[in-house]
């Protein structure tokens, strides 16, 4: 790996990381981490939100392949799937600097790392600083000290002139700059393969009324097979609606958490009311892999490889029988504590999941049955409506509390 010595090297490389993404028309978002000590580059990465998927020959191919494969979130996985192997310093002696100002789910990821953060263009849609005034409006008190302590933003020379906005010490190469050129790049790269990835990760699904029940799949299908070697709940419960999950949601969860890193658990229904999926975090392998993220990713990456089956007959199961996950129901057995970086990542990694308007429904499918200690259900909905413009216009995230009171009480009858 390369030793950088400058800012302006430093936002070089990521920007070439983005014009790899670009070429493989996903996300053009590129990032970096490097040592602070050293210079040395650990890893560069670029989003890999759409990819083809290895040794496919499926003309066109399915490229919605993991909404959480943001360039920031692979680094957090990576440094921590390799801290051990490779003697790795800790995470508050190192940078990730990043093309583009992090979103929510990003963010929320570095934070709970505990990386320091350099950034080259602002997100005025989706990113954490979308004002530009690094005040963080939408991060909690003690989460938003924290990114201000850790956190900057390099300085763009003439005819941009941008000031360098951020901590004095900690990110690599802290109050310097970059030229305009490099600058300007990262920005305008970005914003020309937005809108086309966004429309084919929101629209990569059929609507429920052109859906299959997966419930009637047989055993030999090779979707049902995957389906249950993902959770070995997937369709062994049916809630009577999607929308109202009742009592026979609480075995499902409480099972799954009860094996999780942590005793958490997040299902998503699909909109015959099937469990397609539910999983535990495995925070012990990083302290990001939180059980939305093995949810929301584990399914996604199901559903592309069975999109990119060579068998045509399991290319058309897929798509008849798997939901878009905006049309099902996210059920959490625990929502994060809306004060921590957590909860920021989870409803960022949610409005990453969905890309796009969700259909308008009542209740919510972003849905949970047990709030933190202490925490009142207006909290969590206070932290989702500060998010930045794109999860409160487009995505419009919008947490609630089961309203089957059965659920919550076979909850707490199990634990």
């Amino acid at each position: 790996m390369d030793t950088i010595q400058s800012a302006q090297q430093a936002v070089e490389l990521v920007a070439n990381q983005a014009i790899l993404a670009s070429q493989q028309g996903t996300f053009a978002v590129g990032g970096c981490i490097i040592d602070n000590a050293t210079g040395k580059v650990l890893m560069a990465m670029h989003n890999n939100v759409l990819m083809p998927y290895p040794g496919s020959t499926v003309q066109p191919p399915f490229l919605p392949h993991d909404p959480t494969a943001h360039g920031e979130r692979q680094l957090v996985d990576w440094y921590f799937a390799n801290r051990e192997r490779l003697h790795l310093p800790a995470p508050d002696k190192l940078t990730v600097v990043t093309t583009l100002d992090p979103c929510a789910m990003c963010a929320g990821s570095l934070l709970s790392a505990g990386f320091n953060v350099a950034v080259s263009a602002i997100d005025t849609y989706a990113g954490i600083n979308y004002n530009s005034q690094f005040d963080f409006p939408t991060l909690p008190p003690t989460v938003r000290q924290k990114a201000q302590a850790s956190w900057g933003y390099y300085a763009v020379a003439a005819p941009i002139n941008r000031a360098y906005q951020g901590a004095a010490s900690g990110p690599a190469f802290a109050g310097c700059g970059v030229d305009a050129a490099a600058f300007s790049l990262t920005g305008s790269i970005f914003e020309a393969s937005v809108s086309s990835v966004r429309a084919a990760s929101n629209n990569s699904g059929l609507p429920p009324e052109q859906l299959h029940n997966p419930a009637t799949l047989p055993a030999s299908s090779k979707v049902r097979q995957a389906l249950t070697a993902l959770s070995p709940w997937s369709l062994e419960v049916t809630c009577a609606n999607p929308r109202m999950p009742g009592p026979e949601l609480a075995p499902a969860l409480v099972d799954t958490a009860d094996q999780a890193d942590t005793p958490n658990a997040v299902a998503l229904l699909d909109p015959f009311g099937n469990l397609l999926a539910c999983l535990g975090g495995m925070e012990h392998q990083s302290p990001i892999r939180t059980a939305f993220m093995e949810t929301t990713r584990g399914y996604a990456e199901l559903r592309w490889k069975l999109m990119n089956d060579n068998d045509p007959q399991v290319r058309a199961q897929a798509a008849q029988y798997l939901t878009h996950p905006k049309y099902g129901t996210f059920v959490f057995l625990r929502i994060p504590d809306p004060n921590t970086s957590e909860a920021v990542m989870t409803f960022g990694a949610y409005g990453s999941t969905m890309e796009g308007p969700v259909p308008q429904s009542f209740p919510s499918n972003l849905q949970y049955v047990l709030l933190p200690p202490g925490v009142t259900s207006q909290a969590v909905a206070d932290l989702a409506q500060k998010l930045p413009p794109f999860y409160t216009t487009s995505v419009q995230v919008a947490p609630s509390q089961v309203l089957d009171a059965r659920l919550i009480s076979a909850v707490q009858a199990k634990r």
